[in-house]
Formats: C-alpha cells, sequence, structure tokens
C-alpha cells in the first residue's frame, strides 16, 4: 500500500519590454549689442559667431528581447491515493496468471489506478490478492466491472468468482523501505465505523511492541459498516499470534466489531507506481 510522491509543478513567465528616446537641440544666432550702441553711437555689427556642426543624433536604444523563463525547481507531485480496490482471487497457475495480469497494466492506469501490489496467501500461494490504489471511486468500478477484465482473468487461469472490495482510504501508516513483508487482510462488520476508527486510533501506538511495522486502515465504499483492515509485520507467526490472541479479540469487540473477523494472512510481493 505504498505510493511514491511528486511536488506540484509551479512555472512563473516573465517579459521585460523596453523603449527608445532620443531628443534634438535646436541652437539660433542671438543678436549681440555692443556697449556703443547702448550709448546712442552707431553700432558696429559682429557677424554672427559660427554655429557649431550639430552632434549626430544617437541610434535608438535596442528593445531587450523577452526573457526566457527560468526553470522551474519544484518537483511534480503524485496524487495521494484515496480509494482502492482489494481482488482476491485463485489462480491456476501463478507465473502463466503474472504473464497476463502484466499486459493489462495500461486498461489498469486507464481505470485511474496509481500501481499495484501483489500478494500471496501465506498458505496457499495459488490465492493471490491484488492491491489497487486509485482517486477516483466510479472510475474504479467501471473497470472492475468491464467485460474485458473479465475475459482477462479468464485468459490467465482465475478459478471460480474473485472476491471484490472496494474502500475508502482512511488511515495509513507503512515504510516503504520496507518490502516482502508478510501481513493479515482483516475485514470486521462494526457497530459503527467512526467509533472504531477511534478506538483504533487510541491503541496504535502500542502495535509496534506486538511486531506490527505498518497498517492501514479502510472503509468499505458499498457497506460503511465494514472496515478492512492491513497489518504489516517482518514476523509472520508474531503477527499471527497478535491477531488471534484473546486479548485482542477482546478489544476489537470492546470497539464495535460484531461477530468474527475475516483474516487472511498473506505474503507480500511485487509494488510497482504506474507513471503518471
Amino acid at each position: 500500500m505504498k505510493t511514491q510522491s511528486l511536488l506540484s509543478v509551479a512555472c512563473l513567465l516573465a517579459l521585460v519590454a523596453g523603449g527608445c528616446a532620443g531628443s534634438s537641440e535646436e541652437t539660433g544666432a542671438a543678436a549681440q549689442t555692443t556697449p556703443a550702441a547702448a550709448a546712442g553711437q552707431p553700432a558696429t555689427v559682429e557677424p554672427p559667431a559660427a554655429q557649431p556642426t550639430p552632434a549626430p543624433m544617437p541610434a535608438p536604444a535596442a528593445t531587450p528581447a523577452p526573457a526566457t523563463p527560468a526553470a522551474s525547481t519544484a518537483q511534480p507531485q503524485a496524487p495521494v491515493p484515496t480509494i482502492g480496490v482489494i481482488v482476491t482471487h485463485k489462480v491456476k497457475d501463478y507465473d502463466a496468471w503474472k504473464k497476463v495480469f502484466d499486459t493489462d497494466a495500461d486498461a489498469r492506469k486507464a481505470g485511474g489506478f496509481l500501481g499495484h501490489e501483489l500478494m500471496r496467501d501465506a498458505t496457499n500461494d495459488k490465492i493471490v490478492s491484488v492491491w489497487l490504489p486509485g482517486t477516483d471511486l466510479a472510475k474504479a468500478k467501471a473497470f472492475a466491472t468491464n467485460p474485458a477484465l473479465k475475459d482477462k482473468m479468464k485468459e490467465g487461469g482465475v478459478v471460480g468468482k474473485p472476491e471484490v472490495a472496494f474502500v475508502n482510504l482512511v488511515l495509513l501508516k507503512s515504510d516503504p523501505a520496507k518490502t516482502g513483508l508478510s501481513a493479515a487482510l482483516i475485514t470486521a462488520t462494526t457497530k459503527d465505523f467512526a467509533a472504531f476508527k477511534t478506538a483504533w486510533e487510541g491503541g496504535a501506538a502500542g502495535l509496534a511492541a506486538q511486531g506490527v511495522v505498518g497498517y492501514g486502515l479502510a472503509q468499505d465504499a458499498d457497506k460503511p459498516e465494514i472496515a478492512h483492515l492491513y497489518l504489516q509485520a517482518e514476523d509472520l507467526a508474531k503477527l499471527k499470534a497478535y491477531v488471534d490472541s484473546k486479548d485482542t479479540k477482546k478489544a476489537w469487540k470492546e470497539a464495535g466489531v460484531k461477530g468474527a473477523a475475516k483474516t487472511t494472512f498473506v505474503k507480500e510481493g511485487e509494488m510497482v507506481t504506474y507513471p503518471q
């Protein structure tokens, strides 16, 4: 249940335009009055002073070219998954099924999924669970109900009717550096999902002591009273001991779980993020 993150792209474009300015100066001859003329004597007319040769006009300043936008240093951000689909089915031969599964990656991406994770049952490796995280529940349902997917499953050797659950992600705490872990897929019916979530969050701090290194909590999109839990651990035996313990079952009952929860222990396999 992991996806990679990219920062959102921001781009700034600035155009710098310049103008040009020129000036000219006109010089006229000025009449000179001599002291003699001022006294009533005939005035001696001085020849007009030679006029300086006008300086050439300055060339207009070149208009600056638009500035090239600076390259953005921000990194794109991958969409954060808010929904997901869990598909569990039995296959005749895992390797043969996997080859067909790999040919359908474009259809999964077109269905709005951000990637996939494959898990195999800890006691029967022909039972495969596929986790598909996404952001659009309507597109996810359209993909899962498309007859083309049914044909692909048949081509891959899927036996019987697959179990499909559409969920809304509520909590997710997982370390992407930890791979190949064991995990428990737990489905529980609650009296009130919000109350169960509050109780779960209250006890999450103690999970590390039980060997749980990551977890996810989701609410069923079609039956909101159903909670889907995903618990990761490095030690499968310790994880089983925790899930099956009387104390855990008592705590879940006090949190509002009705009846017995359904638990499947799996081994994590391939995790792939689709290019966005």
